[in-house]
């Protein structure tokens, strides 16, 4: 469909505009600039291998995820307040360590690189935390983003030895979802994205079930995987998780996450056999953390 008779159209009969752009129905065929879905996802999102519910009522509202170079322990963080936890996977998800390093902020992601803890909150500055186990360092490095641009996803890239910020933007609008890259030699943040997704692609791949509300993809994290490279990103607003291509930053795969198991995915992560890890907020209870197997190809 062309744009400018649309326009022309909606100028004459407004109302019947915005019912069609409300229904989202999908097209018969993709536009031509949108991938062709040729892969499989190597996980099985309907069975957790592992499911644990977070009794800390202080990740009621968990909003980031990281491994550690410690097997089985991961790093989380929550709303409006700059304190990391330690948590125990082989312990029940138990809280053992606590680092506070800002009393307020809206703070949306966590990411540890070596024995460097980052944080990033919504307005894009990222603050490095050294010697989070003896005498605190924390340094604030602001970055060209906004307020605006919502930044919700943190993860390191080691090809790129940088940090990936993912931008959540207006979840009410098709604008374009840029994922940006913090070099960690020159601290400094590329100007242009290294990623974009479009909504309106997403849409197109896994359309709306009769039941979902119209939302549009959004993202609330994002992750690199340690074997494939490959750039996963989840949206709590569409539950949808979505797999770009490393090099070519195209849409290899994506998939409706279900509300049941995961009612507001906000946090992904890996381990560093490949398993992938999913945190989701408690809407009505605990905030949880599972686990889903990596299913090599033979």
């Amino acid at each position: 469909m062309h744009k400018l008779p649309m326009l022309s159209f909606g100028l004459l009969f407004p109302t019947l505009v915005i019912c069609f752009c409300n229904a989202q129905k999908p097209a018969s065929a993709p536009p031509s600039n949108f991938t062709i879905l040729t892969d499989s996802l190597p996980y099985d999102l309907q069975n957790p291998s592992l499911t644990i519910n977070l009794v800390s009522e202080a990740l009621k509202e968990i909003s980031g995820l990281s491994p550690t170079d410690s097997a089985g322990i991961y790093l989380a963080i929550a709303d409006e307040r700059g304190e990391v936890f330690f948590i125990d996977g082989n312990g029940g998800g138990a809280v053992f360590n606590r680092v506070l390093f800002r009393e307020k902020g809206d703070f949306e992601s966590v990411e540890m690189v070596d024995k460097t803890i980052w944080a990033a909150k919504s307005n894009g500055d990222l603050f490095e935390i050294k010697n989070w186990q003896k005498n605190l360092e924390v340094a604030e490095h602001k970055t060209s983003l906004k307020k605006h641009n919502d930044v919700e996803g943190l993860a390191y890239d080691p090809r790129r030895k940088s940090l990936l910020l993912a931008c959540k933007e207006n979840p009410d609008s098709l604008y374009p979802r840029g994922i940006y890259a913090f070099n960690l030699k020159t601290k400094t943040l590329e100007e242009s994205p290294v990623y974009t997704i479009q909504p309106e692609e997403v849409n197109f791949h896994v359309p709306y079930s009769e039941t979902e509300k119209h939302d549009y993809f959004s993202p609330s994290g994002l992750a690199v995987h340690p074997q494939t490279g490959d750039v996963y990103v989840i949206s709590t607003s569409l539950k949808r998780l979505v797999v770009l291509d490393y090099k070519s930053g195209k849409i290899k795969f994506a998939q409706r996450l279900d509300k049941k198991i995961l009612p507001q995915p906000e946090g992904i992560s890996f381990d560093p056999a490949g398993n992938l890890l999913l945190s989701s907020e408690g809407k009505q209870g605990e905030g949880m953390l599972l686990r889903f197997e990596f299913k090599q190809k033979k």
